[in-house]
């Protein structure tokens, strides 16, 4: 990270351990070869269990967002059920958790029943963990976690950058200021009452005349 503040280690979790019909520990991430997955994997979410980690992983987020960052939380539960709409998993908690510099983008994190994890950063950013789940995807928790740290990380580092130039845009900047990650949303990415969003996200942005998202401070006993 480039600024100032504790370094975020990811906590000690238990691995689900998931195996195949011969009891064998599933490799998730490791199944297919070149071929690429068999048609019938696809739209198959057989072990969603996988991703329980993610919980407590999200919850060491916010705890080290607001132990080393002049930062606090609120109950945001109403605010992601109207922002995600009917969308996708049902929500079983949320918290914003927002810097106290004016300038600074905040996030919105909620937990889903899947299990997973679903955040809007800034104006209109998301991020939905993970993004499938299906076998075919074959998606191992550990990756899942690695982009939602990247993403959290990057928002109180000042990282996550947005605009209006092509309908609502992202860049997502590494340590030396490179973008690493770059693309536009839209209404229907948005879920339900995604143009209302879309509008009120482009407003907020406008209102900032194109300034950038700034790192958060730290806590004075964080330094």
């Amino acid at each position: 990270m480039r600024g100032c503040g504790m370094p975020y280690a990811r906590p000690a979790v238990v691995t689900p351990r998931i195996v195949d019909a011969d009891g064998s520990p599933i490799a998730f991430g490791e199944r297919w070869g070149m071929d690429g997955p068999p048609e019938e994997t696809y739209s198959v979410d057989a072990h969603p269990e996988r991703f329980a980690p993610l919980h407590p992983i999200a919850d060491a987020l916010v705890a080290h967002l607001v132990t080393t960052f002049d930062a606090s939380t609120t109950d945001a539960l109403d605010e992601a059920t109207s922002w995600f709409g009917g969308d996708g998993p049902r929500l079983l908690r949320a918290v914003r958790v927002e810097a106290t510099a004016r300038d600074a983008a905040a996030l919105t994190i909620a937990w889903t029943d899947y299990p997973g994890i679903r955040l809007r950063a800034g104006a209109a950013h998301e991020g939905l963990y993970p993004v499938c789940g299906c076998e075919a995807c074959d998606e191992p928790w550990e990756r899942v976690a690695d982009d939602l740290e990247e993403l959290v990380l990057a928002v109180a580092d000042g990282r996550l950058q947005e605009s209006t130039d092509r309908g609502i845009g992202y860049a997502i900047e590494d340590a030396d200021g490179a973008v690493r990650a770059s693309g536009w949303g839209s209404a229907r990415s948005m879920g339900a009452g995604g143009r209302a969003r879309r509008r009120a996200a482009r407003a907020l942005l406008a209102a900032r005349d194109g300034a950038r998202w700034l790192p958060w401070p730290p806590r004075s006993d964080a330094r």
